[in-house]
This record gives C-alpha cells, sequence and structure tokens, in this order.
C-alpha cells in the first residue's frame, strides 16, 4: 500500500513540476540591433550608406526607461545587455532615427530591485545616400581594412571577394 501512494504521490509531484513549468513563462521580450545575416552561400556586393546626424549635431539625452527584473540578485550579464538594447531600440524610435551614435549608457535599479533603469545618451542619426560599394570611390579600399574578410566561411585569412572589383 505504500508502494503504491508513493508511486501516486510522486507521479502528482511530476505532473504539477512539468504543468507549472509549462505554465512558467508568459511573455518574451528580445531586441538585435545593426546585424544582418543573410546567411546565403552567395557574396552580396557591399551597400555603403552615409550617417547624417540630427538634431543639429548635438548629443540627445533618452529615458530614463524602466524595465522589470525578478530582482538584482538573480540579473545576468545578458539579461542586462538585453535591457540595454531594448532602451537603445526605444531611443532610437523615440528619435525617429535610424541609429544612435556613440550611444553611452547608464543602468541602474530602484530601491527595490526589482526594475532596472536605463538612460542613454548619443546623436541620433539616420542613414542616408546608399549605394552600391564602388572602386572609383575608393570604397573597397577602407572596406578591406575595416573588414579584413569577405565572408565568414572562409577560413583561408585571404579576402578574394573584392580582388578584381
Amino acid at each position: 500500500m505504500q508502494k503504491i501512494v508513493k508511486s501516486a504521490l510522486s507521479f502528482v509531484v511530476f505532473a504539477l513540476t512539468f504543468v507549472g513549468s509549462a505554465m512558467g513563462q508568459t511573455q518574451f521580450d528580445q531586441a538585435q540591433a545593426r546585424i544582418i545575416e543573410p546567411k546565403q552561400d552567395v557574396f552580396i556586393k557591399p551597400l555603403v550608406a552615409e550617417i547624417e546626424i540630427m538634431e543639429k549635431q548635438q548629443r540627445q539625452n533618452y529615458g530614463p526607461y524602466e524595465y522589470p527584473i525578478k530582482s538584482v540578485e538573480t540579473l545576468t550579464f545578458d539579461e542586462l545587455e538585453n535591457i540595454k538594447k531594448l532602451a537603445l531600440h526605444q531611443a532610437t524610435v523615440e528619435a525617429k532615427g535610424d541609429i544612435i551614435v556613440a550611444a553611452t549608457f547608464r543602468a541602474y535599479s530602484d530601491e527595490k530591485g526589482k526594475h532596472v533603469i536605463v538612460e542613454i545618451s548619443g546623436f541620433p542619426g539616420k542613414y542616408v545616400n546608399f549605394r552600391t560599394a564602388r572602386k572609383e570611390d575608393g570604397d573597397y579600399e577602407w572596406i578591406t581594412t575595416v573588414y579584413p574578410y569577405a565572408d565568414r566561411i572562409n577560413t583561408t585569412g585571404k579576402t578574394k571577394a573584392l580582388e578584381n572589383q
């Protein structure tokens, strides 16, 4: 009889644990900026754009933006980085821009340790004058200096994609 009760109790505990973990997370929020990876096995000609600083070319302040957390003690570095990305996204939308150049962050918790507050300072900018990179404009010189490899699959360490451009 005890064996049956223990088995039944073990099953109930297992079932409650499974149901509890399935119902635990009800929301999700993630942000990512300035990373475009088509992940195709073709070469894509580089696209070049300029950044035009908005707002009279003066540093602007954004925030504070507040994000709930479980506690300061359990906050991980990755969670804090994602919160900063979310705040950067909010600041970019607020500025009606494409990017915040030279963004600096101040992140701190509220007194109860249940929220992270982020303040951002930077130069709001828009991408303008999009064009395909051209050798005549000197684009390939700086592209191969800044990005010394053309694709991430090339293991030779040599850039051949731009040789004949």
